[in-house]
């Protein structure tokens, strides 16, 4: 598993520094971690925090993103120029901008807004705007983790209920998502893969795949396996319908499907191989420190992508050892009770 988050990892650097790549493509990339992280937050919240650790839970969640995150912005502030024209605004678009970046809750919101001479407005069409808000983000991908935060937020009062109401709310997300396409003619970017109402669908997929490979009994996991069956097929169709640009993009849509119905066994393959979790503890730090080495050295060659690539692999191993890992430790000795005495050691700090 740890392997697979740091090839999705790998593939949305490369496709920022270099040509955009058309499998798998960016979007599904990030798809893909939100299956992958919503089959994790299933499997810490049943086995590893109890119903009375919310906020536990939620503080240690920060804590994996938070640290790695502000090193990295730190350092984007001090290379990139693209977020300074943020300063002529009005102080409410000054303030709003200042916390989003620092509490990191916030910057997906930058996708549906722009700068309107010195202020921010909302805009269903970002397309069309010729100052979207993104364009100044010095961590642009950085809009990936608000999604992530909100689900952490509904994640305990909803994957600990099983595999039906699990499926129901797919299936409500997914018709949010088709309805504001026929509706209001809402689709393509943004609206495919940086609408969290829509987005919550892929990480319950997720979680219905923990329910696959750890449900109470035999018919708990044999139901989990059917609704994930239907999960995988009704995303690859909705989201096929959501953004259509070309037969090519049934080649990433497939590998989505398959990683939907694969984690639950992928897991259980890998739970017990240390380089495959070292390998994953890689994926963060490469997918949050990629775009500084875009912003310092601007590749526009091939030898100049691949310089940029191996900085940031180099960059993500040193986050790991000398922020995240002391850190995980800090975070892990927070928990007040263990679900088993392997679990922690089982469950990569995704």
């Amino acid at each position: 598993m740890g392997t697979l988050r740091f090839l999705l990892a790998l593939s949305v650097a490369y496709g920022h520094l270099a040509v955009p790549l058309q499998f798998p493509t960016s979007d599904i990339a990030v798809q893909s971690f939100f299956v992958v992280s919503g089959f994790y937050m299933a499997l810490v919240l049943n086995e590893k925090y109890g119903p009375d650790e919310y906020w536990l839970f939620i503080s240690n969640r920060l804590l994996r993103l938070w640290p790695a995150y502000i090193v990295v912005l730190v350092l984007s502030l001090m290379t990139a120029s693209n977020w300074k024209l943020i300063g002529t605004l009005d102080w409410s678009a000054i303030a709003f901008f200042a916390a989003s970046q620092i509490l990191i809750v916030g910057q997906d919101l930058y996708l549906f807004m722009f700068v309107d001479g010195e202020r921010l407005a909302f805009t269903a069409h970002i397309a069309e705007m010729s100052k979207p808000l993104y364009s100044f983000a010095p961590i642009p991908q950085a809009w990936s983790l608000g999604p992530e935060i909100c689900f952490y937020l509904l994640a305990p009062f909803i994957v600990r209920r099983g595999p039906k109401p699990i499926a129901a709310i797919i299936a409500v997300s997914l018709m949010v998502r088709m309805g504001l396409q026929w509706a209001f003619g809402f689709s393509g970017n943004p609206w495919s893969f940086r609408f969290f109402p829509s987005e919550i669908a892929l990480f319950l997929a997720g979680s219905l795949g923990y329910y696959v490979c750890a449900g109470r009994d035999e018919t708990q996991r044999n139901q989990a396996k059917l609704l994930l069956t239907a999960a995988a097929a009704a995303l690859f169709v909705c989201l096929a319908i959501n953004r259509w640009d070309g037969v090519e993009r049934l080649a990433s849509l497939a590998l989505l499907a398959a990683v939907t119905l694969g984690v639950p066994r992928l897991f259980q393959m890998t739970r017990n191989f240390e380089l495959d979790k070292y390998v994953g503890e890689l994926s963060y730090p490469l997918y949050i420190c990629h775009y500084l080495f875009g912003w310092m050295l601007e590749p526009n060659t091939f030898a100049g992508v691949y310089l940029s690539l191996v900085l940031s692999l180099a960059m993500s191993v040193a986050l790991y050892h000398f922020v995240d890992r002391p850190v995980d430790l800090w975070r892990q000795n927070r928990l007040k009770r263990q679900r088993g005495p392997t679990v922690g050691q089982l469950i990569p700090s995704v």
